[in-house]
């Protein structure tokens, strides 16, 4: 019986593949080289890939070059540089009952490129449900509107093998300051962290209290603000290596915490990871069919908010969207900051729900788990994919099933609209 070979082993040093437009390849020479004092490093055109892979379309093209990378060289990681008007995006399906949608929503999701694999390794395209408009519709999520079969509707594996994020830069310019940014950060002897969680949102203190002691059993300095009318800046005065939030949010910041005047000190203080679970704060793409967009067909939609109506499924939106279709968020300015801001954003791209704490649980389960006190701290690509791990088991979305109400699609989909953006 014929037997495929097995994959190579892993390169020694763990495997980074850094995919950019071809023009912004010699900007990032310098990040390369520091990296690799530490890791295998694979710079890849976006143009090459897209060119050399077979896909429906440039996010399946861009995914299969990931695929190769983890099964056949043992790629742990991957950075996208380009905001949504630069490097494709992958757009998760929702049920969501809205009539002018015809009751279907869309979502950036770049928990596309990290889950690559299927169980047994094989690619996995996010798309098992193929028939009618279903085929050009990935990551479907049904039981708000569609109460029958499960929520999963394209059997997506959900849980990552990649460490993925997200460089979100339109211009060469914003590219290089934040490579300068990146490449003079220092770690400080004893790492910092920050958690704050300012009133009006369900209480969650008993949690951070407890995140915040497992941080500081793994070295950490933390600071836990929790039910202040108005928590402000905290210790991110100081900066702060990890910084967590809970609480309201929006696109301009994190209610009773920063806002205009606290973001704009920001800029001037050097945090490392910023991790917001309030709604809409990484908001970087925009949410077809209610905000405009250009559909797949290179169509422009003005979208319901503006009054668009529509009789059947949706258009799916194209990978690229820019132009007056650009969106940006405080996620996304702290992380372009050329002096301060934020190394990396993680938060929503749209609206979020209490669960996501089981998220920012995982992520500090992940910092904090160390192999023996000397060793190295988590990479914050190794922790994130943990925290989608931990978040799949958690909030136990294999057995999850369509109920009277809409929250249990929101439980599924919750990890898909969160991005890292570092």
């Amino acid at each position: 019986m014929f037997e495929l070979p097995p994959p190579p082993p892993p390169a020694a040093a763990p495997l980074v593949v850094a995919i950019a437009p071809a023009a912004w390849l010699d900007a990032l020479a310098p990040w390369a080289a520091a990296r690799k004092t530490e890791l295998a490093v694979e710079l890849a055109a976006l143009e090459d890939v897209c060119a050399q892979h077979d896909g429906v379309d440039a996010p399946e093209r861009i995914k299969r070059h990931l695929w190769r990378a983890w099964k056949e060289r043992g790629a742990r990681y991957a950075l996208l540089v380009g905001d949504a008007d630069v490097f494709p995006v992958r757009f998760m399906a929702l049920d969501r009952v809205t009539p002018a949608a015809f009751d279907w929503a869309f979502y950036p999701s770049d928990l596309y490129y990290a889950d690559v694999a299927e169980l047994d390794g094989s690619f996995d395209d996010w798309n098992a449900s193929r028939d009618g408009f279903h085929a050009g519709y990935f990551g479907e999520v049904c039981g708000e509107k569609n109460k029958d079969g499960a929520i999963d509707r394209d059997g997506v594996s959900y849980c990552p093998e990649l460490g993925v994020g997200r460089w979100p830069v339109s211009t060469r310019e914003q590219l290089n300051a934040v490579i300068a940014k990146t490449l003079a950060a220092k770690q400080p002897e004893r790492p910092r962290a920050a958690l704050l969680h300012a009133a009006g949102w369900i209480d969650c203190s008993a949690l951070f209290h407890e995140l915040g002691a497992r941080l500081d059993g793994a070295g950490y300095a933390s600071n836990v603000s929790v039910g202040q009318a108005s928590a402000g800046l905290g210790s991110l005065e100081q900066g702060a290596t990890i910084a967590l939030h809970a609480g309201h949010g929006s696109p301009g910041g994190w209610e009773h915490c920063v806002g205009p005047a606290e973001e704009a000190a920001l800029l001037s203080i050097a945090n490392g990871v910023l991790f917001s679970a309030g709604c809409s704060t990484a908001h970087w793409a925009p949410e077809p069919p209610y905000q405009p967009y250009v559909d797949a067909l290179g169509v422009p939609q003005r979208g319901t908010n503006a009054g668009q109506v529509f009789t059947s499924p949706p258009p799916p939106p194209a990978p690229l969207q820019g132009g007056a279709h650009a969106e940006e968020s405080i996620g996304e300015r702290l992380v372009r900051a050329p002096n301060g801001g934020a190394l990396a954003y993680i938060g929503c791209t749209t609206g979020a729900q209490p669960c996501a704490l089981s998220l920012q649980d995982g992520f500090v389960r992940a910092l904090a788990q160390r192999e023996a006190p000397d060793a190295p701290r988590l990479r914050v690509g190794d922790a994130w994919r943990r925290a989608l791990a931990h978040y799949h088991a958690a909030e136990r979305l294999a057995d999850l099933k369509p109920n009277e109400d809409w929250y249990p699609p929101s439980i599924y989909f919750q990890g898909m609209k969160f991005v890292l953006l570092g």
